[in-house]
C-alpha cells in the first residue's frame, strides 16, 4: 500500500513539474510574441509633439519614435530596438546563416544575420541580393562575440534605400 502511494506521489510530482514548465513556457512565448511585438509596434508610431521638440544627435534621425542609427554607432545601443543604416560591403552564407556585413571586419562591426529557418521568407541568395546595397535594418541590437548584430526574421526588417 505504501509503495503504491509513493508511486502515485511520484507520478503526481512529475505531472505537476511538467505542467509548471508548460505554463512558464507559454508565458514566456506570449511575452516574446505579443508583448515585445506590441512594444516594437508602439515604437513605430508617429511621434508626439513633445518628442518632435527633442533635439536629435547629428548621427541620428527621428523616424516615428525609432531613431535611425548609423552602423558605426550600433554598439552604443545594445538591447535597444532600432533601425540601423549602412551599406552591405561583405556577405557570407554558411548554409546555416547568411551574414550581411556593414564592414569588412565583421567580427568587430555591425552585422545583420538571417538564419536558415528564415531563408524561405527572403529573396533567393540573400548574400547576393543585398550585397552592395544601402539598407536600413530594424530589430533588437544584440552583442554577439564582441560585435553588434540584428537578427532578421522577416524581410520587413530590411529596407533597401539604393
Amino acid at each position: 500500500m505504501i509503495a503504491n502511494h509513493n508511486s502515485d506521489l511520484k507520478k503526481f510530482l512529475v505531472r505537476l513539474g511538467v505542467t509548471l514548465a508548460a505554463v512558464v513556457l507559454v508565458m514566456y512565448l506570449a511575452k516574446v510574441w505579443f508583448v515585445d511585438q506590441r512594444r516594437a509596434n508602439l515604437l513605430l508610431q508617429e511621434p508626439t509633439s513633445e518628442q518632435v521638440k527633442t533635439p536629435v544627435a547629428e548621427s541620428q534621425q527621428l523616424t516615428g519614435t525609432l531613431r535611425i542609427i548609423s552602423w558605426q554607432d550600433a554598439a552604443k545601443h545594445y538591447g535597444e530596438y532600432a533601425m540601423v543604416e549602412g551599406t552591405i560591403v561583405a556577405t557570407h552564407n554558411s548554409g546555416k546563416a547568411c551574414f550581411l556585413n556593414f564592414h569588412p571586419d565583421y567580427r568587430r562591426y555591425f552585422t545583420a544575420v538571417i538564419f536558415a529557418s528564415a531563408f524561405p521568407r527572403f529573396p533567393a541568395n540573400p548574400e547576393n541580393y543585398y550585397y552592395g546595397k544601402k539598407v536600413r535594418v530594424s530589430g533588437y541590437i544584440k552583442e554577439y562575440e564582441g560585435g553588434p548584430e540584428i537578427i532578421l526574421n522577416d524581410p520587413s526588417q530590411i529596407e533597401i534605400l539604393k
